[in-house]
């Protein structure tokens, strides 16, 4: 069969042709398409790291002196300071709550706010200027049992159990696990040193790699400790607090509970209450706020709207060439060529034409790859990629958008085949023959 199928290609080589040149040019552009929502969607895919599930932000607001409510006897930093605690206490006593921290305001999934460092593993790279990684950081306050690394649920890079603080925080730091590797090749370097503008901290633990945003790849992070507050007119703004909840916990009779009794308990000197809001929920918030999620759903639509053009093209070219051979298969089933013998034909027809343009386009698609370079989501300038993602390797990631997009247009090509070939074969051949 493969052989009559090659000689009815070649002699209808001049019908053929155009629609061979119609697959090239959509070969090509349909891997450029499929390019970014591959790495895009590979992205997403990549552990976040934490579990935002059960976990609520309690947002604190504060008065300043505009406010008919601002009391002046109660705003020095000291007296914001008692105030903050107390609030602290009055949540994190709550029966519902499992744990809690207290957060920088950039120390959030999705934040706009941003802080990264150099760090070096020794003092000779650090007096040299050489050797050094970027990595963003985070950082917590320690007070009264506040956990950013158990709350948030972040796990253990080698037990992948809880991390559990040491006694002593100060001058200690957690690592990402990328961040263990880039500087000591391992993820073994509990009580080693990291060095930061000659000031020296211990690892006391490494954590799995974590997505600061949920459309990018995980940066390396390093995690601080402070284990005290200071007042300031921005306290609100700058210690935020988060809360996990026991499991079992019913969460919407939690958060009635929370803003009807709790809510107003928040209302100490300056401060006042004022909202709690699902930790996923505010992290989405942050993220639309940016942009990001517009941009993306942008070049999502863009995407569907580029593939919806290509499917009704290419399957009603495959339609129209199958319908101008209604002749041909009345005359193939007058010789007693069965429906299932037919449509098998016409289906490895389009397969064979299909797979000899895009073998032919795979040269250029190579050629535009390496000119231009493989779609990446823009990070930080400092970032070095992690080669243990498979959309960071030049040639596993050219080769899975290749076979995607073949595999896309191969399902286009045998749609809009086998329907109209199925229903012409299953005519009467003196009726195909009729109609011609």
């Amino acid at each position: 069969m493969i052989r009559t199928i090659l000689h009815q290609l070649w002699n209808q080589r001049r019908q053929n042709g155009w629609i061979f040149l119609e697959l090239l040019v959509v070969s090509f552009f349909l891997w450029t398409v499929i390019d970014p929502i591959y790495v895009l969607l590979a992205n997403r895919a990549i552990d976040r790291g934490y579990n935002p599930e059960g976990l609520y932000v309690v947002n604190i607001g504060m008065y300043d002196e505009t406010n008919g409510n601002f009391n002046p006897g109660m705003a020095s930093d000291s007296m914001n300071l008692v105030a903050y605690r107390r609030i602290v206490r009055i949540v994190r006593e709550q029966p519902e709550v499992d744990s809690w921290t207290i957060s920088a305001n950039q120390s959030f999934p999705n934040s706009n706010s941003w802080s990264g460092t150099q760090l070096f593993a020794d003092t000779a790279s650090l007096h040299k200027g050489e050797g050094y990684v970027h990595a963003q950081w985070y950082n917590f306050i320690t007070l009264d049992g506040s956990n950013l690394l158990r709350t948030y649920g972040m796990k253990d890079a080698r037990t992948g159990g809880d991390i559990q603080l040491p006694e002593q925080t100060q001058g200690k730091v957690f690592l990402s696990e990328r961040l263990a590797r880039l500087l000591f090749g391992t993820v073994d370097v509990v009580g080693k040193k990291v060095y930061e503008d000659d000031e020296p901290s211990e690892v006391v633990g490494v954590f799995r790699d974590f997505k600061h945003r949920d459309y990018e790849q995980p940066y390396p992070l390093i995690v601080r400790m402070y284990d005290d507050i200071y007042g300031s007119p921005y306290m609100a703004w700058m210690y935020p607090f988060v809360i996990r909840l026991k499991p079992g916990v019913d969460e919407s009779a939690f958060k009635q509970r929370f803003q009807q009794e709790v809510g107003p308990q928040l209302s100490v000197g300056n401060f006042y209450f004022d909202s709690l809001k699902k930790f996923s929920a505010l992290s989405e918030a942050y993220a639309m706020q940016s942009g990001v999620t517009n941009k993306l759903r942008l070049q999502y639509a863009l995407t569907g709207f580029a593939l919806l053009c290509i499917f009704l093209g290419m399957v009603g070219t495959f339609w129209i060439r199958s319908n101008a051979r209604r002749e041909e298969i009345g005359v193939m089933r007058s010789m007693g060529a069965s429906q299932r013998c037919i449509v098998r034909q016409f289906l490895i027809e389009a397969w064979l034409l299909l797979t000899l343009a895009f073998i032919l386009v795979i040269p250029l698609l190579l050629y535009h790859a390496q000119a231009n370079g493989l779609y990446a989501v823009e990070m930080n300038r400092y970032f070095v990629p992690n080669p243990a993602y498979g959309q960071n390797r030049f040639g596993f990631h050219f080769m899975v958008v290749l076979i995607i997009s073949y595999l896309i247009l191969l399902l286009i090509a045998l749609i809009g085949t086998y329907i109209p070939v199925r229903r012409a074969a299953r005519t009467l051949p003196a009726d195909a023959l009729r109609d011609e």
